[in-house]
């Protein structure tokens, strides 16, 4: 299995998003949130168009491939990394997220998605060289080949050869938590969110580099 390692190209957006609805579709971090099926397809979709347009000129978005096709993605912010305001992220389609979902129920979600990304986000600004990664995901059929591993080593020179010194991230599942400190990440924040009416753990995790 040959993998080819490099930085998504902006026609290749639509193949990414596929791949990261795919991944996230049965995900607790939306699950929870938005239970019926047919509205958390739209959220999810909708979320990653508008997001990762916005962001695409300020963040690094790396893939792997294989034979030509996207199976995995990473996002990352560099520490120099300033968030588009909250009308871009409208013009760019989040406006959709609201259409889909309803204010109330989508402004609940952000609210819960800020609480388990501040402690990454407090730690990259108080530090220095620090690098976070605000999405990693791999292809459902291609997960346990290697693929998400050899992701992070590649996203870990790549980061590497920028100056970066740590990477952080986050994770609300036990799975992929014991995935990152398999591959020498440790946890440095744990707390609950409310996400719809159920309580998540949110682990927030860093390796240096």
């Amino acid at each position: 299995m040959g993998f080819e390692f490099g930085v998504l190209k902006r026609e290749e957006l639509s193949e990414a998003v596929e791949l990261s609805f795919r991944a996230y579709e049965y995900y607790e971090y939306f699950l929870y949130a938005f239970p019926d099926l047919e509205m958390r397809r739209k959220v999810i979709r909708s979320v990653l168009f508008g997001t990762w347009r916005a962001v695409m000129q300020k963040s690094h978005f790396l893939t792997v491939k294989i034979d030509g096709k996207i199976v995995g993605l990473a996002v990352l912010e560099d520490p120099y990394y300033k968030r588009p305001s909250d009308i871009q992220f409208l013009l760019y389609g989040w406006w959709k997220v609201f259409c889909n979902a309803g204010i109330k129920r989508v402004n609940a979600w952000i609210d819960m998605d800020e609480s388990a990304g501040k402690a990454c986000h407090d730690y990259q600004h108080d530090g220095e060289n620090i690098w976070y990664c605000s999405s990693l995901t791999v292809d459902p059929p291609f997960q346990g080949q290697g693929v998400g591993t050899r992701l992070i080593a590649f996203m870990e020179e790549y980061i590497r050869e920028r100056g970066g010194k740590q990477l952080t991230l986050f994770t609300n599942s036990e799975k992929n938590l014991a995935f990152y400190k398999n591959r020498k990440f440790e946890v440095f924040d744990y707390r609950e969110v409310v996400n719809g009416k159920t309580v998540m753990g949110s682990w927030s995790v860093k390796k240096s580099l």
